[in-house]
């Protein structure tokens, strides 16, 4: 009876052992699938950088005013740097003004013109200190490489037997600016960006021209190729979307 009663104990001592041991699992079990996963600084950080804008294709409304129609593209190539180009069609409005002195320009007559189309590129990087935003976003400072070409057409008028078709007056500027801008996102991917540049520039001059030779004392056609260096001012307000 004492062996009866001892084995009876012993059962179920092992039994609320067992048991109590199962709860104890399923409970830690329970409580590891409610942790709360907390992400890192470092996760943070990458997330938000995978996250920052790349690309933005936009337009520079004061350009219009001087005549030309860009198309700009800014690509980020880094956290803190991006790569710029554009490509423009010219429509010179104004004339070709010449750059050479006036005493040299009462010596002969020019012809009257009429507005041509021409071209510009412009290609550059921007580095982008800010250490709240990511290129392509915030204030910038870049270096900038531009052609920009302005022609003008004679025009049909007849002067004195004077072939003018073959011509053209060209007006080329070509040089390198450090620039100044900052660029903001708005809603639904607009982009807004300020622009100033400040640099230097060649200036070269192709235009016919009526001169007198006083040994024969006849008009004649003659081609004028002229250049300069001149600093050179650059303002740009532009306007576009990016992603």
């Amino acid at each position: 009876m004492k062996k009866t009663l001892l084995l009876l104990l012993l059962s179920n001592f092992c039994l609320a052992q067992t048991k109590e041991t199962k709860e104890t699992k399923e409970t830690e079990e329970t409580k590891e699938s409610r942790v709360i996963k907390v992400y890192t600084p470092t996760t943070s950080a990458k997330y938000q950088s995978d996250n920052s804008y790349k690309w933005a294709v936009k337009t520079d409304l004061f350009s219009f005013i001087s005549g030309e129609f860009p198309i700009i593209g800014e690509y980020r190539v880094s956290k803190k740097i991006s790569v710029e180009a554009s490509v423009a069609a010219t429509y010179s409005f104004y004339e070709n003004f010449s750059i050479l002195g006036d005493e040299e320009e009462d010596s002969y007559t020019t012809f009257e013109t009429k507005s041509a189309m021409g071209s510009a590129f412009r290609a550059g990087f921007k580095f982008y200190p800010s250490s709240d935003y990511d290129a392509i976003e915030g204030w910038a400072f870049g270096i900038q490489l531009f052609k920009r070409t302005n022609n003008r057409d004679y025009s049909d008028d007849d002067y004195s037997g004077f072939d003018l078709s073959s011509l053209k007056d060209q007006r080329t500027k070509t040089g390198i600016a450090l620039t100044i801008s900052k660029q903001v996102f708005w809603d639904s991917n607009i982009t807004f960006e300020y622009l100033i540049g400040l640099g230097i520039a060649k200036i070269n001059h192709d235009y016919a021209i009526i001169d007198y030779n006083n040994d024969t004392n006849t008009q004649y056609l003659r081609e004028i190729s002229f250049e300069k260096t001149v600093p050179n001012l650059q303002l740009g307000c532009r306007i576009g979307f990016g992603n």
